[in-house]
């Protein structure tokens, strides 16, 4: 992150967001209480994308059983454009909620098209994230040649 960047650090509620550098997110979820947590999230990754050009993102949901559906209604609408987004201990029913917020979110907003997978521990996300970024790198390595 940028020399001006939000603090380290960020707390929503129960959630928990950190920065770090230069282009990865922690987010850690716990339980969903309201929708205002979750805009307000969301609305700081989407600052953070914009600011830096591209956001790779690891969610920890395992502090999270269950996501009342006013949150999942409005999940779909405050995706942000993530360069990729790793999810970390859901368990089957989360990651079946979680399956349909993401293809509800790519069929309201095509544009919103990015990898997403599904990791039982962190350094399993952190490694496939760091592939996506060494290949967006390399895409733009590639562009900047021509």
């Amino acid at each position: 992150m940028s020399p001006d960047s939000p603090p380290t650090v960020l707390r929503f509620g129960d959630h928990c967001v950190r920065f770090v550098a230069p282009d990865l997110v922690i987010a850690e979820f716990k339980t969903f209480t309201n929708t205002e947590d979750v805009v307000a999230l969301t609305d700081v990754l989407r600052a953070a994308k914009k600011r830096e050009g591209q956001l790779f993102t690891l969610v920890d949901l395992s502090g999270v059983t269950t996501v009342p559906q006013r949150v999942r209604m409005t999940g779909a609408r405050i995706v942000p454009d993530y360069d990729a987004l790793a999810f970390v201990g859901a368990g089957f029913g989360l990651r079946v909620i979680t399956e349909m917020v993401m293809r509800a979110t790519k069929a309201l907003s095509p544009k919103l098209s990015f990898p997403y997978a599904f990791f039982d521990d962190h350094a399993a996300a952190l490694a496939w994230l760091q592939t996506h970024r060494r290949a967006r790198e390399a895409t733009t390595e590639a562009t900047d040649l021509r």
